[in-house]
């Protein structure tokens, strides 16, 4: 029986388009939250599996080298045009991908230290923690928030569907994703529940009252995959004992270099971050 991966990511593989202040579209940047996630966890030393749906044109062997990953056969690869302005983003949903079953996590791959749920696209149930027993669940709600019509564009909902799972230790969403969500329904979903803003830095809710952290200043060029870097770098120093506001300035630090490469690039290692806080 293969051992579990110390950490695991699950959600689409996905690419990205992006638009910044309405100039020419990039090509398709590979992406997804899981992506994000596992290179980040991989360059910290930790041995890493990535659960995904995801279509034969995504470069798995070569963006997720050294990553044992599991791959559901589709017939897309999650796409989406992402445009820029001012730090804002507005996304168009291109082309999806299939769900994940829990049939496809392959025996011996239910107890990591981490796991980290990214869904993009409604890919996965609610219930998906069930399926793991791990020391410390990590969701990013982001896909399970978002609609969208014939033409793509995607919006954000303002109630969450029914969760039928265990309560996840950390929630992570991005301030622009809950402007209509009641608080409530987060304190209830998760024990730690952080709220990224951008300039405005982090907010950090546990036992009952908000850590702010500050903003950690940088040059960017490409804020795809931010806030999914920022929540595995609090997820790997959370695991390793560190406290809320300290964990929650590690992560913001991790976010800052991410945006200052394009994509997958940025994803930092342990070495980076700590260079830059010191």
């Amino acid at each position: 029986m293969p051992s579990t991966p110390s950490f695991i990511a699950i959600g689409h593989l996905t690419f990205d388009v992006n638009i910044v202040d309405s100039g020419t579209p990039t090509s398709h940047i590979p992406g997804g939250a899981a992506a994000y996630a596992a290179l980040t966890s991989h360059k910290h030393d930790i041995s890493t599996g990535v659960i995904s749906s995801v279509g034969d044109d995504y470069p798995v062997d070569l963006i997720l080298k050294g990553i044992d990953v599991q791959v559901v056969e589709s017939e897309h690869t999650a796409t989406f045009a992402n445009y820029y302005d001012s730090g804002d983003r507005t996304q168009v949903l291109m082309a999806s991908g299939n769900r994940i079953p829990q049939s496809s996590i392959p025996e011996g791959w239910t107890d990591p230290d981490i796991l980290f749920v990214g869904p993009l696209l409604h890919e996965l149930p609610t219930d998906c923690v069930n399926w793991f027993n791990p020391k410390l669940s990590c969701l990013l709600p982001s896909g399970w928030l978002r609609r969208w019509g014939h033409d793509g564009a995607i919006s954000h909902t303002d109630m969450l569907p029914p969760f039928r799972g265990k309560k996840w230790d950390i929630i992570v969403v991005s301030e622009s994703e809950i402007e209509s969500l009641p608080e409530q329904q987060l304190f209830d979903l998760g024990d730690i529940v952080c709220v990224t803003r951008g300039e405005k830095g982090s907010r950090i809710w546990y036992e009952g009252s908000w850590i702010e952290v500050p903003v950690v200043y940088s040059n960017p060029v490409d804020f795809t995959g931010a806030g999914d870097i920022w929540a595995t770098a609090f997820a790997i120093a959370i695991s390793e004992g560190q406290p809320i506001a300290q964990a929650g300035l590690y992560a913001a630090t991790a976010s800052a270099i991410a945006i200052e490469s394009t994509g997958l690039s940025g994803c930092p290692s342990r070495e980076q971050i700590q260079a830059r806080l010191g």
